[in-house]
């Protein structure tokens, strides 16, 4: 099954979240949220500053997205990392930029939960394994009273993409150890292992449970089913996959180094998340 370019001309493409026919996603490098129609092409839809990286539909109706504080631009263009609040009709707020007294350095990804809170990655350090240091954290916020907690501290593994399966249980992914983890009766259960250079970034599931993991230098999103690699779609040969989504039956993927969107028409239903 070949994947279809979309959209060209991007800068970093990250977040996808489809809504009602549309796929709004971030541009980290641009510091603004973008939205892609079949009928439209692509549009600017709000102006967030720093650099927003993932998103994700609120039960309130409005966006989601961990702002990391403008990783990968120039230095004037820095904000602190911040988890950002954007109504549909294209306003920007500010949540918070702390969590139980935690000061947030780079929020990267983000999905509500069972429980109704908003929980999110931290990765912290450089985005280089050979150059990071700092330890990576989980979060979870309850946005009505503000109250959250530091869920995990984990060591430097770069957490990046967070969900939750079927059942409920939060799953998350470490770029540099190349693992995905679900938490499982307060401990960190090993899923999977990607092969080398299947460094995973944000990640999806399909109705069925299977896991499409967007592998940054492997060029591909990888399915993963009872922890095996079972399928590969390469969005570009030479690309950057960092993210997907479902719009319907079909998978939308973000690849960052060229600035592109993909479609892939898998013909799968999805999971339905939760907001």
């Amino acid at each position: 099954m070949k994947a279809e370019q979309i959209a060209a001309g991007l800068k970093f493409p990250e977040g996808p979240v489809w809504i009602d026919g549309a796929l709004y996603f971030t541009e980290i490098a641009a510091g603004r949220v973008s939205r892609w129609t079949p009928a439209r092409g692509v549009e600017r839809f709000a102006e967030t500053g720093g650099g927003p990286n993932g998103a994700t539909l609120g039960a309130d109706g409005n966006l989601y997205i961990t702002q990391n504080g403008g990783l990968g631009r120039e230095q004037a263009a820095r904000v602190p990392g911040a988890i950002q609040r954007v109504s549909l009709d294209g306003r920007v707020e500010l949540v918070t930029t702390a969590v139980a007294g935690i000061k947030l350095d780079a929020p990267n990804d983000l999905a509500f939960g069972p429980d109704g809170r908003l929980y999110f990655t931290d990765p912290r350090g450089d985005p280089d394994a050979a150059k990071n240091t700092a330890n990576g954290r989980l979060f979870a916020l309850e946005l009505r009273s503000g109250r959250g907690e530091l869920l995990r501290e984990l060591g430097p593994v770069y957490p990046n993409g967070i969900g939750f399966d079927a059942g409920g249980a939060l799953v998350w992914v470490e770029s540099f150890s190349r693992k995905g983890y679900r938490l499982q009766d307060g401990r960190a259960e090993l899923l999977f292992e990607l092969p080398e250079r299947h460094f995973p970034d944000g990640f999806c599931f399909d109705g069925s449970g299977r896991m499409y993991v967007a592998s940054t230098y492997a060029h591909c999103v990888s399915v993963v089913e009872r922890g095996r690699l079972v399928e590969r779609f390469v969005c570009h040969e030479k690309g950057m996959v960092t993210n997907c989504c479902f719009g319907g039956t079909d998978l939308y993927v973000t690849e960052s180094r060229f600035g592109t969107l993909w479609r892939i028409a898998l013909g799968v239903p999805p999971l339905a998340l939760r907001s």
